[in-house]
């Protein structure tokens, strides 16, 4: 059954030289950028604060912060000076305080944002796209824009511009399972930073296995110790074979997710002369998808190019976080680590539409590639060279792909 909608005008909100969709790290980081370079910016962000999985998601460390210059740094400097990073391996951080920190960038640098916003169809005129339709409590707008940045994670509208992507293993198209991050507190204070799982190998020791993992089907979980004592992260949750552009299926995993979180707490009570008396301190509002789209670009990524650790003469991204797979079908971890490869400028360039980059873990790779350069010290990186080439295009008067083109010649 369909209903015919009458069609309708759909007044124009603004124009801006830059649209980024999407608040996450790569988000953040292109809008940063390009105004930095410049460029008059609007961020849209579906969510109620910027972050992404930094903050609505409740995902710590920060992966590959280490390694990256630019905005990677001045976040990790900036956390440090408000007592707010530190925790397991020295990495990780607390997520109000990011929160509040990404605040005040945007403001500072006068970005338009407008958050509680979905950005939904691409406005296109032949294969050049001139921005995206969004709606929110204001109801339907359009944002008209000379270059947009997909950072939805998801590429939604790079897909829905009719950019060709692919999704999951080469060999069936099977993707990594959704993992549900929550907060614990009361965890004892002699308990080591870095201790990740030796309270889960005392677990199952009091637990049959087999009970365990038929209760959550993961038997490599993490606990991420966080700045503040007492208090940590638990990565444990694993939701398979829900796929996060399916509306029904991300729901029905963050139901499941959630169902996972209450059944962790209860085995937290099996060893509490290991952890101490935790209990639950926070939820995140978005369960954390790991793989959907990967948008395919004038450069893809390959798996050989992760092995040899090929470099390339438009890198703008240097990944040295190991391949992670969170197997599909199975409770295993499988990771394996290479030289370092580079992420080049190719990759941010979708086939078949003009006008459109994307950052983040939608970037054009392979599923192995993707698996390393899907932590947020990549996208946030990602997204800085993204927002840094549309402002650069814009000033010049080319379009994306005759600037990178012209840049990657010289």
């Amino acid at each position: 059954m369909h209903i015919i909608r009458p069609s309708s005008e759909v007044p124009v909100r603004n124009r801006a030289e830059v649209l980024v969709v999407g608040g996450g790290p790569a988000g953040f980081g292109a809008a940063v950028s390009a105004a930095r370079a410049g460029a008059k910016v609007t961020l849209v962000e579906q969510g109620g604060m910027l972050g992404g999985m930094w903050t609505l998601g409740l995902l710590s460390p920060f992966f590959d912060n280490q390694h990256h210059e630019g905005l990677n740094r001045e976040l990790r400097e900036k956390l440090m000076a408000h007592n707010a990073w530190g925790g397991l391996w020295n990495m990780s951080f607390d997520s109000c305080e990011m929160a509040l920190l990404l605040d005040e960038y945007v403001s500072e640098l006068g970005i338009d944002v407008l958050l509680y916003t979905m950005g939904c169809d691409p406005i296109l005129e032949g294969d050049e796209l001139k921005g995206i339709f969004i709606r929110n409590k204001s109801g339907e707008q359009a944002i008209l824009a000379d270059i947009v940045i997909d950072c939805t994670g998801d590429g939604d509208i790079a897909a829905r511009s009719g950019a060709p992507f692919r999704i999951g293993r080469e060999s069936d198209g099977v993707f990594q399972p959704m993992t549900m991050m929550f907060k614990i507190g009361g965890l004892r204070p002699d308990y080591s930073r870095d201790d990740l799982r030796s309270w889960y190998n005392v677990l199952i020791q009091r637990m049959p296995e087999s009970e365990l993992l038929s209760e959550i089907p993961y038997d490599n979980p993490a606990l991420i110790t966080l700045p503040r004592r007492g208090e940590a992260l638990i990565q444990w949750t694993h939701v398979k074979r829900c796929l996060g552009t399916d509306a029904e299926q991300l729901t029905k995993a963050t139901f499941e997710g959630r169902r996972q979180v209450r059944r962790a707490l209860e085995c937290f009570k099996l060893v509490r002369d290991k952890l101490g008396d935790v209990y639950l301190l926070d939820l995140p509002a978005v369960i954390g998808v790991r793989e959907t789209r990967r948008i395919m670009g004038e450069y893809v990524i390959s798996e050989e190019d992760v092995k040899s650790g090929a470099s390339q003469p438009d890198a703008v991204c240097r990944v040295h976080f190991g391949v992670d797979i969170h197997e599909p079908e199975q409770t295993k971890q499988t990771c394996w680590k290479h030289p370092g490869f580079d992420i080049p400028l190719r990759s941010l360039i979708p086939l078949k539409v003009e006008n459109l980059l994307t950052a983040g873990r939608c970037i054009s790779g392979c599923f192995a590639a993707h698996a390393a350069y899907r932590v947020t010290g990549d996208c946030l990186k990602t997204g800085e060279a993204a927002g840094a080439a549309a402002a650069e295009a814009i000033r010049s008067g080319r379009n994306i792909r005759s600037w990178a083109a012209e840049h990657l010649s010289r």
